[in-house]
């Protein structure tokens, strides 16, 4: 019997990298604090090469809407401000020491190894991203940018 070979768990595999997920959960904690104040967080690089707003353009300032308690305003700038900060959260909670952090991170497995939950939210959040092209490309460019 042939062994299946094994998917590459994209979310445990940050969370086993401990300096790669401090990296990246400073940089989403820092934009975010960022994009609440005048500065409006850092400048897109994808939008400045190529003047189209990336996937996650306006995903900073929506998790700020977020936190203050605008849903609708939220929503409307960017759809995915709810799985960010989740996200976020976990990486943050899976960085704790201890049985705390063993038990983010064994559960983190536990869901990948049994869905595809990850690749089904990025995969969500490309078609976000040309649909929000096809459907209004205009508004949509001066409402992330």
């Amino acid at each position: 019997m042939e062994a299946r070979p094994q998917r590459r768990l994209l979310l445990t595999s940050l969370l086993e990298s401990p300096r790669m997920c401090g990296w990246i959960l400073g940089a989403g904690v820092a934009h975010v604090a960022l994009a609440g104040t005048p500065l409006q967080g850092w400048r897109c690089p994808f939008f400045q090469a190529t003047g189209c707003p990336c996937p996650g353009c306006g995903l900073g300032r929506a998790a700020v809407l977020l936190l203050h308690g605008h849903w609708r305003d939220s929503f409307q700038m960017h759809a995915f401000a709810i799985p960010a900060l989740v996200m976020l959260a976990v990486l943050g909670a899976g960085l704790l020491p201890g049985r705390v952090g063993d038990r983010v991170r064994a559960g983190v497995r536990w869901i990948e190894e049994r869905t595809w939950l990850v690749q089904g939210l990025l995969a969500a959040l490309l078609i976000y991203w040309i649909s929000r092209f096809a459907l209004d490309a205009a508004g949509f460019r001066t409402l992330v940018v």
